[in-house]
């Protein structure tokens, strides 16, 4: 085996890893999906460090030393990434394509089909709509968290693709789901329907919570992943804090006003 055929197949691990990584799977995933992938292809043994900014492969074959490191940005929270990547780990470990083939599919795993806008639109307000249910909310106060869910989402997604970083970007999520829901309670008390803006702020902000993050961190701290794991619950923990700030700036000019 050449060190360019080495090269190549801890580059499509290297990648595979990125991909899921950059998508929310767990620390402890990715470095066991790398050490299978590259451990399928090469008889020697692979050291494979993962955090969430980073991925670190070691590999000593043939007897030369192959080293590689990559900076690592998280793009969000993304399954169907991480289901097509897994699925592609098991059909190359499993030695059925060539290193050709696998380039190619992974190529392919960069682009997966998108849900439309409007499949979106609609099941972002029941994520947001049916908690406000769980709170006890009316259905006047469902329907308002659901179109605040459904626009908080739509305008977050445009956040994301004008680079802000996270702690900005979640500070002006909450303000969004904050003046979204206010706005709307307003608009219906025009028409003396009255809800509580309270119930109805949940909604949307719950679409923006960390649920994910916090999991990830949670089952990394338990795999022993503790550096991963820490930086995982650390960046649930900011997230949480630049939403609350986000809805307390709404909710301090409302009390304000009143």
């Amino acid at each position: 085996m050449t060190n360019m055929t080495i090269n190549e197949i801890i580059n499509i691990a290297l990648e595979t890893g990125k991909i899921m990584l950059k998508n929310g799977a767990e620390t402890y995933r990715v470095e066991e999906t790398i050490e299978k992938m590259i451990s399928s292809r090469v008889d020697s043994p692979v050291e494979v460090f993962v955090m969430s900014t980073g991925i670190i492969i070691s590999v000593v074959a043939e007897g030369s030393p192959f080293t590689v490191v990559s900076r690592i940005v998280s793009s969000g929270i993304d399954m169907e990434y991480i289901t097509r990547a897994n699925s592609f780990s098991r059909v190359f470990t499993e030695g059925k394509m060539s290193l050709e083939e696998a380039n190619i599919m992974l190529n392919q795993l960069k682009t997966p089909p998108r849900f439309s806008k409007k499949v979106r639109f609609i099941c972002s307000g029941m994520a947001g709509g049916f908690v406000v249910l769980l709170f006890g909310g009316s259905f006047l106060e469902f329907s308002l968290a659901y179109l605040a869910s459904s626009l908080t989402v739509l305008l977050t997604d445009k956040l994301s693709k004008m680079g802000f970083n996270f702690f900005i970007k979640n500070i002006i999520g909450g303000f969004i789901a904050g003046t979204l829901g206010f706005l709307l309670v307003l608009l219906m008390a025009l028409f003396s329907q009255y809800a509580d803006y309270n119930k109805v702020i949940i909604g949307p902000l719950m679409t923006l919570v960390p649920g994910v993050a916090l999991t990830n961190g949670i089952r990394d701290l338990i795999s022993g992943e503790l550096i991963a794991g820490s930086a995982k619950m650390m960046e649930a923990l900011f997230i949480a804090i630049a939403l609350a700030f986000g809805v307390g700036i709404v909710l301090q000019i409302v009390i304000t006003l009143s």
